[in-house]
């Protein structure tokens, strides 16, 4: 989800609309390239990265991003440190790591964050992101998402995660319609979510920060048990398939995407569309609830220099169940925008994006490619 990514625009990725914090990810490099002679720090990106997000507002981001190589035949690992803060008085600091030993044969992935959102509420379902009331609300988290791979196979990787997470949620406002309360209950209050599940993973992007060919196909799950220390006993799965091919003189990038979540499942970890990479235009959490899905397209190309610039277009649904999906309204995504390239050893674009949703126009500027 793009929480901590619109505050502290570059802890990002990957995970899924669920998760508070996206994890950033690591660059590919060609393996069979000679790196003996190469510097341990491959590039270092450093940089006030100005913040536009419809959820928490405008505001100014401190990105630190080193790369650097594990190994001669590994490709680039990083490390990524942000801190931000926004018009909505919401901030957060992180730290991210993304780690490629042994030649891309183990995967440690990790983030430490911790945030305070000031946002608004619209309720849950699809009827509530449609009637357009909302209240404000403030949510602080600690979130610690460690995460180990081990390849299995060809481009295959198979391994567990876990994912510790401590939400306070409390009202700036104490007249609540009771329209959104009912559906989810007591709004305020501290959650402690604890839980582990497998992650697989399957990669054959040439490039990982902006990649023109291949797939990449990743499925998660979690499952928070009051064994492991969660107070509440749910699961969330979520599946994503993104391909790239090139076409012309840029490249096509497309995604699909998938999100469960179980009975009991926390507010903060329903499938909350706009989060993460599915979809531009909407308010992170306008639309919420126990399923989605999205799928969306983008054409990359190139302009002159370190500029590019996108187009791209998409559609999805929440719904309370993939039954029910489709008697709930259609959530449509089109827009336009401008990267620059900000690191060419790495690769690293840095994004202003301008995307249309069922209900407003909204801009972006964020760190990394979409997807």
């Amino acid at each position: 989800m793009r929480r901590l990514a619109a505050a502290a625009c570059c802890l990002a990725a990957a995970a899924h609309a669920a998760e508070p914090v996206p994890l950033a990810r690591e660059v590919g490099v060609d393996p069979s390239k000679d790196l003996a002679q190469s510097r341990f720090f491959e590039d270092v990106v450093v940089a006030p990265i100005p913040i536009s997000n419809p959820t928490v507002g405008t505001g100014l981001a401190v990105v630190v991003m080193p790369f650097y190589h594990l190994g001669p035949e590994s490709p680039l690992s990083n490390t990524t440190i942000a801190a931000g803060l926004t018009s909505s008085r919401s901030w957060a600091v992180g730290v991210a790591q993304s780690t490629r030993l042994r030649g891309d044969r183990l995967r440690i992935d990790g983030m430490l964050a911790y945030f305070d959102l000031h946002y608004r509420f619209f309720g849950k379902g699809a009827e509530a992101g449609t009637a357009g009331q909302s209240v404000p609300i403030e949510q602080k988290a600690t979130a610690f998402v460690p995460e180990l791979l081990f390849q299995i196979g060809g481009r295959t990787f198979l391994g567990m995660r876990y994912r510790g997470i401590r939400m306070e949620t409390s009202l700036d406002n104490a007249d609540v319609p009771p329209s959104l309360v009912a559906p989810v209950g007591d709004l305020t209050g501290t959650v402690m979510s604890s839980g582990i599940g497998p992650v697989a993973v399957f990669d054959t992007r040439d490039n990982e920060m902006n990649p023109a060919s291949g797939w990449l196909a990743d499925f998660r799950a979690n499952f928070a048990e009051h064994s492991v220390g969660s107070d509440t006993s749910y699961r969330t799965v979520t599946f994503g398939v993104n391909h790239y091919r090139r076409l012309g003189a840029g490249v096509l990038a497309l995604r699909a995407f998938g999100c469960g979540a179980s009975e009991r499942t926390p507010l903060f970890d329903l499938c909350l569309y706009g989060a993460g990479s599915d979809l531009r235009g909407y308010e992170i959490g306008r639309y919420r609830d126990r399923t989605m899905v999205a799928a969306q397209a983008e054409y990359r190309f190139p302009l002159r220099g370190r500029f590019g610039a996108v187009a791209f277009a998409g559609t999805g649904k929440v719904a309370p169940s993939f039954d029910e999906m489709g008697t709930q309204p259609t959530l449509p995504s089109y827009g336009v925008g401008l990267r620059w390239l900000a690191s060419q050893r790495a690769r690293v674009n840095l994004a202003l994006d301008l995307a249309r949703g069922r209900d407003e126009t909204t801009a972006y500027i964020y760190v990394k490619e979409a997807f």
